[in-house]
């Protein structure tokens, strides 16, 4: 058996059982104090925002530490407390494991169609001097918050156009009023990631300061230094606990918080290696070559990726409103090449726009229709043949946009690019800063090619995301009115087991449409050190949200010391 084979029998053991690694470490008493540092799932990425009416879809990483949302996932639910969920979704908490945060209780109401929140009380948003003084979060923070985001000329006009409206009824109940049902209407109001509360004074004062920032999170943003880290320290007067072995223990335990942005491959690894980086919540296949030597040393565990990587073509313009040109340069590209040469194997060859880790949802490529089945298999002579069918027997070239923030990404382009030429199209690449790259796409203004990763959040996010011809992260620019029509049928339906034949159909059709070449992802892989306690991998407990995850999580100091860190 070569290390290769091995590396896949361990890891798929391990995967059965939820965790992956060579140490096993015991809990031990809770303890408080010491630094956490944390590598994020999006290690070169910056924080790009911190106002929710910016609608930044990074918001819960960055402000997370302090901003909190009306509900969250039940860390004591998942496989810390002995269940099934690992909390290893972008943007996907099911109800059965879904607790209040600011939200105390909820119930939706059939008639009038709402959803009345119970919020808690006592919970105090954190003083900032200058800004405001640490008073009561209420539910006219919640209104004033939501008609702020909602009207903002940011907003995704499709994203929140079932609120009729919101209203407090008293000091700590809150009314969302609906126009009508909507299936995702738990993410959209309540855990995803434009739902974030900002109080008025902060917004007044100019929400996009983190120096002017308050929330009633465990944490308190103190430093920021942009495209190096971002320090957050304990709030003593954070709310929240965490109940284990029977005793209720207050929160944070860590004393501070760092979220490190570190691009460089090399230095986060190193970083790493030395002890001065405790997780690492989106590492590569690379990245365990490098460690090596200490991989029995440290815990770590291998998932399908938040999101997919792919190349949107513009239906909207020449020459990809062809669909024969769009399937060709699909049959054009060996993925399974890509996968095992490039990925060394750690990637899924078809993984857009239904996750391999969401169960019924996600229909494996050999039980998808033949149209689906031929846009992954390799067949440049075929493609040839369509692109002359659709007047391109020479071929032809198009300008490709791509962000500069995953150097793999830009290898792999290189990659695509060449097998494209092989059949006379030939792809000019445009690197471009990620701020520059994000806003051609949400104003439309991107280019015909457009190489991108979008996070997948849930079943019904990304076919939203994806297709919807309002959605701003579609950046095919695709308008099928099929999928518009069935879509609907969807979000209106309050049965899961009904929804979930409707949209396995849906999927299959739209990736008929290719209105995308279909990119392998690479599997995602956490890294920790088994001195971080009360921590088993967990990536979100809402849309990107991780915050309550670090703030349940400790460092055993004298485990670490005995490390030799």
């Amino acid at each position: 058996m070569n290390r290769q084979q091995l590396w896949q029998w361990t890891t798929a053991i391990a995967l059965a059982f939820g965790v992956v690694g060579g140490v096993t470490a015991q809990q031990g008493a809770p303890s408080y104090g010491g630094t956490l540092t944390i590598s994020p799932y999006q290690f070169g990425l910056s924080a790009l925002s911190w106002d929710p009416a910016d609608w930044n879809w990074k918001l819960n990483v960055d402000a997370g530490p302090y901003m909190e949302l009306l509900i969250a996932g039940d860390l004591s639910k998942g496989v810390r407390g002995g269940g099934k969920e690992r909390f290893i979704s972008e943007a996907w908490v099911p109800p059965s494991v879904q607790r209040g945060e600011l939200a105390e209780s909820w119930k939706l109401i059939e008639k009038p169609l709402s959803v009345e929140f119970k919020l808690r009380k006592g919970v105090m948003w954190q003083a900032r001097e200058g800004v405001m003084k640490a008073r009561e979060f209420v539910a006219d923070d919640v209104v004033y918050n939501f008609n702020r985001v909602r009207a903002s000329p940011k907003a995704d006009a499709d994203y929140m156009d079932f609120v009729d409206r919101v209203e407090a009824k008293d000091k700590h109940t809150v009314t969302y009023f609906l126009k009508r049902f909507h299936a995702e209407w738990d993410l959209r109001i309540g855990y995803g990631f434009y739902t974030g509360i900002m109080p008025r004074e902060v917004a007044e004062a100019g929400g996009s300061d983190w120096r002017k920032a308050s929330g009633t999170g465990p944490f308190k943003i103190t430093e920021f230094v942009s495209g190096s880290y971002g320090t957050y320290t304990k709030n003593p007067g954070y709310w929240d606990s965490e109940t284990i072995a029977g005793k209720k223990y207050k929160l944070p335990f860590v004393d501070t918080l760092v979220l490190q942005t570190i691009r460089d491959q090399q230095t986060r690894i190193a970083a790493f290696r030395t002890g001065k980086i405790d997780v690492i919540l989106n590492a590569s296949w690379r990245d365990l070559e490098l460690l090596k030597p200490i991989l029995d040393k440290v815990k770590y565990n291998e998932r399908p990726h938040f999101g997919a990587k792919f190349i949107a073509l513009r239906t909207d313009q020449k020459p990809f409103d062809d669909i024969r040109v769009r399937r060709a340069l699909n049959m054009a590209i060996d993925k399974r090449a890509i996968v095992k040469g490039f990925y060394d194997g750690h990637a899924s060859l078809m993984h857009l726009p239904m996750s391999s880790g969401w169960g019924d949802y996600y229909v494996p490529l050999d039980q998808m229709p033949a149209g689906v089945k031929e846009l992954f298999e390799f067949n440049p002579t075929r493609a040839k043949s369509l692109l002359a069918e659709a007047g391109h027997p020479n071929g032809f070239e198009f300008k490709m946009q791509i962000a500069t923030n995953i150097p793999e990404d830009m290898e792999a382009a290189q990659l695509v690019a060449a097998y494209l030429s092989k059949v006379g199209v030939k792809v000019l690449i445009e690197p471009l800063e990620y701020g520059a790259f994000l806003s051609l796409m949400t104003t439309r203004k991107h280019g015909p090619g457009y190489w991108t990763q979008v996070g997948l959040s849930n079943p019904i996010a990304s076919l939203d995301k994806h297709f919807n011809p309002k959605s701003n992260w579609n950046a095919s620019r695709m308008d099928d009115a099929k999928f518009n029509a069935d879509f609907a049928k969807i979000l209106a339906e309050p049965i899961e087991a009904k929804r979930i034949p409707q949209i396995k159909a849906l999927t299959a059709y739209m990736m008929e449409q290719a209105p995308y070449i279909f990119i392998p992802v690479p599997n995602a892989i956490t890294l920790w050190w088994p001195w971080v306690k009360n921590y088993e991998g967990e990536q979100a407990v809402g849309a990107q949200r991780n915050a309550p995850i670090w703030a349940r999580a400790w460092v055993d100091a004298e485990l670490k010391k005995n490390m030799g860190f």
